[in-house]
């Protein structure tokens, strides 16, 4: 079983820490790679067409989020086409938010995975380039540990 654990700490603070501090205020990140579905990967190699390169970055794990959602400009550069709308409850009410079939790849636990439906989201100035919901973590376990600043991802 894969396991990843990330631990964050204040800047010039060496482990062990025990404030909950880091953890709470960046919440459970990992590096990812957000690559185009492996269909459209065929589709474009059968024409002949450059595959775009996967774009590194981060995301936060978060558990509120139904669905994971994925920077809009990140799926515009990987040039995925939306397949459909989904009805969203957000903090500011309902909205529709495009939906976009996409690989996430999980660096640290070398996973690769594969989604219909993942959303089209703004994370203008946060840092993430996705947000992962409980559509991946149906498929893991997470254990926070708020004062040990630290959290587990088991596959």
């Amino acid at each position: 079983m894969p396991i990843f654990k990330g631990r964050l700490l204040p800047p010039g603070v060496q482990a062990p820490a025990l404030s909950p501090a880091p953890l709470m205020q960046i919440g459970p990140i990992m590096a990812v790679l957000i690559e185009i579905p492996p269909a459209l990967s065929q589709q474009l190699a059968s024409q002949n067409q450059p595959i775009p390169p996967p774009v590194t970055g981060v995301a936060l794990i978060d558990t509120g989020a139904t669905l994971s959602g994925v920077h809009s400009p990140v799926l515009a550069q990987l040039g995925v086409a939306t397949v459909g709308l989904a009805n969203v409850g957000t903090a500011g009410g309902q909205q529709q938010q495009n939906v976009y079939p996409i690989r996430i790849v999980m660096s640290q636990l070398n996973l690769g995975l594969d989604y219909n439906q993942v959303l089209g989201v703004d994370l203008s100035g946060t840092g993430y380039i996705a947000l992962l919901g409980r559509d991946v973590l149906q498929r893991m376990i997470l254990v926070y540990d708020g004062p040990g600043s630290e959290f587990s991802i088991m596959f």
